[in-house]
């Protein structure tokens, strides 16, 4: 009875199982099966002598020898057996939040690449692995395969009518204006705004066909970020952050919150009106759980008031960041993650140092910049471009410094003055070294600080 009943529920486990495989998946089942009883036939067949110990031992030595002779193939080698459904999705969730929360201690690209190809191997309509692969080629900056991982993923989703059964008869049409506002994401996360232009236009009348009103909020939000770079779209982004807030979009209003508050710290307006305008912007991300905005929200901070020459209240702000617990943890033991934000105020720390004259201690948060996000990662150049302009500045205090005990204090007035004390030094320096330091103080005199993009 109770064998019976085992049985019968494993058949029924097999059965729904099997009811679920796509085509490829069909197909590579049938495969293994009939290896599998090929293999069985050529056991049997052996006669009972072979299958003694020494004839076995003979005979594993043979076949040994026989595969090392043939060369593998690198697909071979580097795929393993096929993962469960619930294995690969439990590996891709993790990956995509180490990737978003931690980007350290993921796997490195060729790595991860590695194990989706393997995954994709046996399951090519998996359209979670073609998501990931996409993010991966993010990291690398790989423009090519991040679009096609992209167009497969949504490819995917409409063949396997996952979307069609979560969301009835708009399923379909979801995916194609989805696909066209990711991929105007992607262009402009490159720089062609052009491109970007014409894939949200794509998703803008899909989305008014299907009366979409989220999509279209989306699309209005990336339509900022494509024309920012040719005209002042304050209007664009006020109106959006209005209706962001009446669909009930908080995420999306805080991003446009954070967005105008950084053009008018740009144009010079008056801080108090700007923290007052963070300030609301915070209660959202209070009031929804919203930790990564959280952080930005304070890296946000952070700049502002280093652009207002307000170092303390900067150096406060990038205390809070660093001190404060993480919402969304990677692991049980860690504290922080290694985001953006992070990065921004960690470098922000290192110049407020570099400014006063600590330059050990700015070398010390550098060395831990470079331990957190190595060279390869996707903030590395967050640190790499602050550790160049605190050598530059550092260079320039000691050409200060050498100027001034030289006897030419005329350097304090006025940068002519600097100008015509660097061309009486031309007999004392070499040409090219005069043009670096003509240079560095055009440079020096023209730099802005470094504010925080998102």
């Amino acid at each position: 009875g109770v064998n019976q009943e085992c049985l019968s529920l494993f058949l029924r486990h097999m059965i729904l199982a099997y009811n679920k495989l796509s085509f490829s998946q069909v197909y590579k089942l049938y495969t293994a099966l009939q290896q599998y009883f090929l293999n069985d036939e050529k056991k049997c067949g052996i006669d009972e002598n072979d299958m003694e110990l020494t004839n076995t031992e003979e005979l594993d030595g043979k076949m040994e020898k026989e595969e090392l002779d043939i060369p593998l193939r690198e697909e071979e080698i580097s795929c393993s057996g096929p993962l469960s459904q619930k294995q690969a999705e439990y590996f891709l969730s993790q990956q995509a939040s180490l990737l978003k929360n931690d980007e350290t201690k993921a796997l490195t690209p060729v790595s991860l690449q590695k194990e989706l190809n393997n995954l994709l191997k046996f399951n090519p309509d998996f359209a979670e692995a073609h998501y990931l692969s996409y993010l991966n080629s993010l990291r690398v900056h790989d423009v090519f395969s991040s679009t096609h991982s992209l167009l497969h993923y949504f490819d995917r989703l409409i063949l396997t009518g996952a979307e069609s059964k979560s969301n009835g008869d708009e399923g379909y049409g979801r995916s194609l204006r989805y696909a066209a506002l990711n991929l105007a994401a992607l262009h402009c996360r490159f720089g062609h705004y052009q491109q970007a232009e014409l894939a949200l236009q794509e998703a803008i009348r899909i989305a008014q066909e299907s009366n979409d009103h989220v999509c279209l909020q989306h699309c209005l939000s990336w339509l900022h970020i494509s024309e920012q770079k040719i005209f002042d779209s304050c209007v664009l982004l006020e109106h959006s952050v209005n209706k962001s807030l009446h669909f009930g979009l908080p995420y999306l209003a805080s991003l446009g919150i954070q967005s105008l508050v950084q053009q008018r710290a740009f144009a010079g307006k008056a801080a108090n009106k700007l923290m007052d305008a963070l300030k609301d912007s915070d209660l959202l991300h209070w009031k929804h759980s919203l930790s990564e905005l959280i952080d930005i929200s304070i890296a946000q901070k952070t700049a502002i008031w280093r652009l207002y020459g307000r170092s303390t209240m900067a150096l406060q702000q990038a205390q809070t960041l660093l001190s404060m617990n993480s919402l969304e943890a990677v692991n049980v033991g860690v504290q922080q993650n290694n985001t953006e934000a992070f990065a921004v105020v960690l470098c922000h720390l290192a110049e407020l140092h570099a400014e006063q004259g600590y330059f050990a201690a700015a070398s010390e948060i550098l060395k831990h910049l470079k331990e957190r996000f190595p060279p390869n990662s996707q903030h590395a150049q967050l640190w790499m471009l602050f550790d160049q302009k605190i050598q530059f500045e550092r260079a320039m205090n000691d050409v200060i410094m050498n100027l001034h005990y030289m006897g030419l204090g005329c350097f304090y007035t006025s940068p002519t003055a600097l100008c015509l004390s660097l061309i009486s030094l031309f007999s004392l320096v070499p040409s090219h070294s005069l043009s670096l330091l003509a240079y560095a103080n055009f440079s020096y005199l023209t730099s802005d600080l470094f504010f925080f993009h998102k």
